[in-house]
């Protein structure tokens, strides 16, 4: 069993750095950005609960706004399960709204759209309740869309959230393959 897991947890972590780094080259070279000074400030961050953690972004969104979640129970079979979001946009925007959408097997019960919410101020959190209910176990990931409207224009931005779930309790998880069961 704690093989397993171990193997989930290196799965999800392979997984969510490939997301990561998932992204369209530049068609053409553009300008570096200059380097940060040592004088500038580090990025502001919202007050967010310290469990929180960033989804995982399509793009390099994060400069404009962020995506941010934490499990409120561990992912179980059949078992609901409350998870909470915080938007955070590090710019103002006129306004700001998010679809979220599962995967099979991954159902959202509650909280599939937010907003929109209106006249946002930079590094202001707006946060959010979802409700997923996993009917099998494995590895799943919640779609965000994430959609502004300010200076840019409107804009949607994708991120990820993963969720690994656990077998029920009492479920016996199969021995590996070549190996006896005891």
């Amino acid at each position: 069993m704690f093989k397993i897991r171990h193997r989930a947890a290196f799965v999800a972590l392979v997984f969510v750095c490939v997301l990561a780094a998932c992204d369209d080259a530049p068609s053409e070279p553009q300008e570096r950005a200059p380097a940060a000074k040592k004088s500038d400030p580090p990025p502001r961050t919202a007050n967010l609960s310290k469990d929180m953690v960033a989804a995982v972004s399509a793009g390099k969104a994060s400069s404009f706004i962020s995506l941010h979640f934490a499990l409120r129970a561990p992912p179980t079979v059949n078992v609901p399960l409350p998870v909470e979001v915080a938007i955070v946009s590090h710019r103002d925007f006129a306004s700001v709204s998010a679809h979220f959408d599962g995967q099979d097997s991954l159902a959202i019960t509650s909280g599939d759209t937010f907003g929109p919410q209106t006249d946002i101020s930079g590094e202001t959190p707006l946060t959010h309740q979802l409700v997923l209910l996993p009917t099998r176990e494995g590895m799943f990931m919640v779609t965000s869309s994430v959609e502004t409207e300010g200076a840019d224009g409107n804009v949607t931005r994708i991120f990820s959230i993963p969720i690994i779930v656990a077998p029920t309790a009492g479920t016996a998880l199969p021995p590996p393959a070549g190996q006896p069961a005891n």
